[in-house]
């Protein structure tokens, strides 16, 4: 049986025929971005385009798309596609996301059958796909916005994920280093925090992210969080959930951001308190004449110190106007700033 998955020409054994399309696509070919959901063709998370028509695949079987275009999330392009998704990125529609591809090919289809769809026209359209977090007006919204976007022009540059930062096992130094599990500052000016917490759609990552960015006085857009590596449990665990006394990780009961508020602040403070130290300590300052101006980054307020230039968080690095490393201070603060140890 031969498929065209994403403008390509695949084989599929014929055993394969009768079973739905979804499970060919994810178990056969590996395209795991059609979601299984209800399997009884109620929820539409396995959404995917045959011939620019959004289609259930759950309900579809194999050899009915034969001699079809069939289109996945991974293979979608275009303007109407980048369209929708800058539209979806801008109004933040997301939340947990897991039907997020089925309700944004439906929206493809839509703005592909009509580009100028009014309310009406949208809930008929999308009333198919659920959202179990109730996310259905932000999607209303940006499909409207796409709309907008298709009309005027020009297209949208296609979003692009940042790269993973690597994420390696901590060693038995870096666990017992009060701030290296959890923060990192890196010298092109970013925050990378490292948490065990899995964003599932109730802004866990955001809240972090704001905690840590406003204990170092840094921009909200530079702090990056991340899933943390094992950190060494059970029955002790650096990531561990506080609430099962850090023995192991997990996420769940809307627990996180209370659990969790009392270390980020700590930590980001003592990663603040080491890069006091090593400014104070490159300039041959008292630490209390190091200041911080979210303008210039760090500064002194005597004569001897001019500021730090050239990389980090608006300055937040030891670094001197070359933009080379300082001789690593007692604190360890290399630790935090990317540089090696």
């Amino acid at each position: 049986m031969k498929l065209v998955v994403n403008g390509a020409d695949v084989e599929v054994d014929d055993r394969h025929a009768k079973p739905p399309l979804l499970w060919v696509l994810r178990d056969v070919l590996g395209l795991h971005g059609t979601k299984f959901g209800c399997g009884a063709g109620f929820c539409a998370a396995c959404t995917v385009l045959i011939d620019g028509r959004n289609t259930k695949s759950c309900q579809t079987r194999a050899e009915q798309a034969v001699g079809k275009r069939i289109t996945t999330v991974e293979g979608a392009s275009g303007p109407v596609v980048d369209a929708v998704r800058d539209a979806w990125h801008r109004g933040n529609v997301v939340q947990c996301g897991y039907c997020q591809p089925g309700q944004t090919l439906a929206a493809v289809s839509l703005l592909g059958a009509d580009p100028a769809p009014d309310d009406a026209k949208i809930d008929e359209w999308m009333s198919g796909n659920l959202c179990r977090c109730g996310t259905y007006p932000r999607i209303r919204a940006a499909i409207h916005e796409a709309a907008g976007t298709l009309v005027a022009g020009p297209e949208p540059e296609p979003l692009i994920a940042p790269a993973e930062p690597e994420v390696h096992r901590l060693t038995p130094e870096e666990i017992a280093d009060p701030v290296h599990p959890y923060i990192r500052i890196h010298e092109d000016g970013t925050i990378v925090a490292y948490a065990s917490q899995i964003e599932m759609g109730q802004g866990v990552h955001t809240g972090l992210a704001t905690i840590i960015a406003e204990e170092l006085d840094a921009d909200f857009d530079s702090v990056r969080v991340v899933n943390a590596a094992n950190g060494g449990g059970p029955p002790k665990d650096v990531y561990g959930h506080p609430d099962a006394g850090g023995a192991f990780q997990y996420t769940g009961a809307s627990s996180s951001t209370r659990a969790f508020w009392a270390r980020y602040p700590l930590v980001a403070a003592q990663a603040r308190a080491r890069l006091t130290a090593a400014a104070a300590e490159l300039w041959a300052v008292p630490a209390d004449e190091v200041v911080f101006d979210r303008s210039s980054g760090w500064t002194s307020s005597s004569s001897v110190g001019a500021g730090l230039e050239g990389g980090g968080v608006n300055g937040l690095a030891p670094v001197g106007r070359s933009g080379e490393p300082s001789n690593p201070p007692p604190c360890g603060c290399q630790q935090i700033c990317g540089t090696p140890s």
